[in-house]
């Protein structure tokens, strides 16, 4: 099977794993139709283009959110226009986009169950489909959709000193791997900055919001519009 490819800007997906295991303590979202965030992204400086999300509807408990990208950068343009769903625990239910990499169109539809999801993707005249194994608690963390990870945060109850294994899933290279993030505390009340270090990444959460994110040498710096 061969993986779909997305041209993008930001990739935060890699190959490896991690065995150890400990998993954070979370709450259930509690999200107000109407809420709409915009992450807009720097490259070296200049800004190169915005994730915007918005929490459109519900179905049952389920959330129905609406996301869009817009980066420029060099040579690269990039439209993304996704929809998907996700539980009061921010599990995903469904997910699917039409994406525009300079104009060749790309496409990504995904059912989620409790430990499987299938894929059916199509870039320019080829289509791929695969089922991938999920693991429990597998979270929907796409590249370039920033409110995904926003999302995620919004559940977690952090803790000063902990390392964490999250599982996730990330649609675009059809992977479902692990990755590591360790907790440290910055000045402010309940701001922490989280260190990736396998996918070499700081995020910083003020009052369980994800306000900015950031390469380790900060090439490319990813901020909550205000």
């Amino acid at each position: 099977m061969r993986k779909i490819l997305v041209l993008l800007v930001i990739s935060i997906v890699f190959s490896g794993c991690i065995s150890e295991e400990e998993e954070t303590k979370t709450k259930e979202l509690d999200l107000e139709i109407g809420e709409e965030y915009t992450y807009e992204f720097y490259s070296n400086g200049s800004y190169i283009g915005y994730n915007k999300y918005k929490v459109v509807g519900k179905e049952g408990e389920n959330y129905l959110i609406e996301s869009e990208v817009n980066i420029s950068q060099a040579n690269i343009d990039l439209k993304i226009d996704a929809k998907y769903t996700i539980t009061k625990e921010c599990m995903p239910v469904h997910y699917e986009f039409v994406a525009y990499v300079n104009n060749e169109k790309q496409t990504v539809s995904c059912e989620f169950t409790e430990r499987n999801v299938h894929e059916a993707a199509t870039k320019g005249d080829q289509k791929f489909e695969k089922d991938i194994k999920l693991e429990e608690g597998t979270y929907l963390l796409d590249n370039n959709m920033i409110g995904q990870w926003a999302l995620m945060f919004k559940t977690m109850e952090l803790k000063t000193g902990d390392s964490y294994i999250i599982p996730m899933f990330a649609a675009q290279p059809m992977k479902a791997l692990k990755i590591e993030m360790k907790v440290e505390k910055t000045e402010g009340h309940d701001c922490y900055k989280l260190d990736f270090p396998e996918i070499g990444y700081f995020m910083y959460i003020s009052e369980g919001e994800l306000i900015k994110m950031e390469t380790k040498d900060k090439t490319l710096v990813i901020i909550l519009k205000r």
